[in-house]
């Protein structure tokens, strides 16, 4: 919990506990009926695989979890060279919440979007637009908003939870607060969002950026160079290109 919690600080679904992945079974059963039943020719294999897609990020996350708490307990490689503490643990064992909204959103967004249905599997100018977006005003805008989220208002609100984990864990990169996980899907949701009203959306392009997404935040947030060092003694300009957790 921040320090001063702002509005908005609260999961909506967090009375639930651990039923919360109850809110999506209409949609699960909606689209799995859909997909049996439709003739092939109506099938939306894109709205069909929101569920089966959310679990697959769950399980890249779990691989990232598993893999730094090992190294952690081996106590190699660690960068802060400290252990996790129970307190930690039990403050981001919602890591999955993230998930979970991004899955009610996506199930919105394809009842109201009707151009974000019936997506193909590749577009390769949605995957060009989606990749120069992402490096283009999404960084930028993700520059100042972190700055914001680090002003003594936003930060004491909001950003402070995020920062009481002091030995990051991977997953340590998605807890935070509802509110800010409202702004960062917001941000995200552009070069995505692009590709749909320029009706050059695809499966590869939506998949590929949140498993880019999901990626470099779980390797910026690890307890342990992921990168050997070899490498940037031998390419220093590198480190000026890649996001690394030291």
């Amino acid at each position: 919990m921040a320090s001063k919690p702002g509005i908005l600080t609260n999961w909506p679904w967090q009375p639930l506990g651990s039923f919360k992945w109850v809110i999506l079974t209409p949609w699960i059963a909606h689209s799995t009926y859909s997909f049996v039943v439709n003739d092939p020719k109506q099938r939306d294999l894109g709205y069909f695989l929101i569920f089966p897609y959310m679990l697959v990020r769950m399980l890249h996350d779990q691989i990232w979890i598993t893999l730094s708490r090992h190294r952690t307990a081996k106590g190699k490689s660690r960068i802060v060279d400290k252990g996790i503490e129970f307190e930690q643990v039990d403050r981001e064992s919602n890591w999955d919440d993230q998930i979970l909204f991004n899955g009610i959103l996506f199930y919105i967004g394809y009842m109201l979007i009707p151009e974000g249905s019936h997506l193909p599997l590749w577009r390769t100018d949605g995957v060009v637009i989606t990749a120069l977006l992402h490096a283009g005003p999404v960084e930028f805008l993700y520059y100042w908003l972190h700055r914001a989220l680090h002003h003594h208002f936003l930060y004491s609100r909001y950003h402070s939870h995020h920062h009481s984990s002091i030995v990051t864990e991977p997953i340590t990169s998605v807890i935070h607060p509802f509110a800010e996980h409202i702004a960062y899907f917001l941000l995200f949701a552009i070069p995505l969002y692009t590709t749909v009203v320029t009706r050059t959306a695809s499966i590869a392009s939506y998949a590929g950026y949140l498993a880019y997404i999901d990626f470099m935040n779980n390797l910026g947030h690890c307890n342990f160079e992921f990168i050997p060092k070899a490498i940037f003694s031998t390419f220093p300009f590198l480190k000026y290109l890649m996001y690394t957790p030291s």
